[in-house]
């Protein structure tokens, strides 16, 4: 959206595990010798951490603020003020806030996925604005409240960002999630009756006090996404 990267630019991804800032940053491949050179395009298909990371780390890694606007300008740390019991609004950290306490690693770890608590329904808003479009519009559980056959209480639609990115990158970003199923870690997505979009996620599961490092290591896997992809009716 920033117009830095584009979708067939390449990244050497080597043999699935690198040195970033004195800690490994690992592919999900890395014992089977990894992707090699992979397009921007194949490094989300394939979820590839190393080359995620090093586009992001050569692009902000002397701004990581403006990566994370750029994460806020999308929409997906936007609280929903959504009236359930445990809503949780998105915890986005910014580097600006933290000073000292920002490390070099923050950037790319947070590229893939880690430094930031995002919700389900955060997640699955933001994937409906890519299908929407770029229009974001908030969570809706009751549309209206009949009593007697008469409407006591109406909740329309609410668009909570118009567009949260360029038209021609949620057209890039939906080719991507399309070639996801397709062609890429999201094939089991997939059906031979439609097109679907969508996105693998890997996240280790940290246990408390001990971190990530205590013995045995717990994932928590997910997939997020819509269908029809051409002409989206379920996420």
């Amino acid at each position: 959206n920033d117009g830095f990267l584009h979708l067939n630019d390449q990244v050497d991804t080597g043999y699935g595990i690198i040195e970033m800032h004195g800690r490994k940053m690992k592919d999900h491949n890395w014992r089977n010798g990894g992707y090699g050179r992979l397009t921007a395009r194949m490094c989300i298909a394939n979820s590839s951490n190393v080359g995620v990371s090093k586009f992001i780390d050569r692009f902000y890694g002397n701004n990581p603020d403006k990566f994370v606007d750029g994460i806020y300008a999308t929409g997906v740390g936007e609280d929903l003020h959504i009236p359930i019991p445990g809503y949780a609004k998105p915890r986005i950290r910014r580097p600006r806030d933290l000073g000292d306490r920002w490390a070099k690693t923050d950037l790319p770890w947070m590229s893939i996925g880690y430094e930031t608590q995002v919700p389900p329904i955060s997640t699955l808003t933001f994937y409906n604005a890519i299908a929407n479009g770029g229009k974001m519009m908030k969570p809706r559980f009751v549309k209206q409240i009949i009593k007697n056959g008469e409407v006591v209480y109406n909740n329309p639609p609410q668009v909570i960002k118009e567009h949260i990115a360029k038209e021609s990158t949620i057209k890039d970003i939906t080719r991507i999630l399309t070639e996801v199923v397709s062609e890429g870690l999201g094939k089991r997505a997939g059906s031979d009756k439609f097109l679907v979009a969508g996105k693998t996620g890997t996240a280790q599961m940290s246990k408390g006090a001990a971190g990530y490092k205590a013995g045995a290591v717990n994932y928590l896997l997910s997939f997020a996404g819509f269908f029809p992809a051409d002409k989206p009716r379920y996420s």
